[in-house]
């Protein structure tokens, strides 16, 4: 292995070399200040294990503590549910209450009784406007009406009835009747 000469004590160093020696002197006062004594090894090690064994058994906790508050508050609703319920049954067991409940939902009216139900008993405002026309011209329908009637007569007077003796009624055809419906005539 070569050796590097020697420089005379009183020669200058070159800069890259004189902050590479200041950088290694700061790190070795640096370095030399920490002391690490077998007492503050000991407490770090203690502190990290405690960290690595108390981290999941706190995330647990805290989660088990979030669930038991949803619960609680699943509880809760549910009383009110119950209370509400409570207070239903009991209505229903007025007769009263069950006199007025069989009249709105049922039309029901007691013996001697005279019943009137208003039809379209809506409010003007949720009606639709009908004060314009619908349209200003006059149309007329394509269909003959009179061959639609022809049409719905023939056919219900030759369609089978249940339970009528098979041979006196017509069997159904796959062949189209000669007769025009509505939707032939145009």
């Amino acid at each position: 292995m070569a050796r590097r000469p020697r420089r005379p004590p009183g020669a200058a160093r070159p800069p890259a070399e004189q902050r590479a020696v200041a950088d290694d002197s700061e790190r070795k006062r640096w370095l030399g200040g920490i002391h690490f004594s077998g007492f503050s090894l000991m407490m770090m090690a203690l502190i990290v294990l405690g960290v690595v064994v108390l981290a999941p058994n706190l995330k647990a906790l805290v989660e088990q503590r979030q669930e038991i508050a949803q619960l609680q508050r699943d509880v809760a609703d549910q009383k009110d549910d119950v209370t509400d319920l409570q207070k239903e049954r009991e209505r229903w067991n007025d007769p009263s209450y069950v006199k007025t409940q069989a009249r709105e939902r049922f039309f029901y009216v007691s013996p001697g009784e005279i019943s009137f139900i208003v039809i379209n008993d809506l409010d003007e405002t949720f009606l639709p406007d009908t004060t314009e026309p619908v349209s200003d011209e006059l149309t007329q329908t394509k269909v003959d009406w009179a061959s639609s009637l022809l049409t719905s007569v023939l056919t219900s007077a030759f369609t089978p009835v249940e339970g009528s003796d098979a041979k006196t009624s017509p069997q159904p055809s796959d062949t189209p009747s000669p007769t025009p419906t509505a939707t032939d005539t145009k």
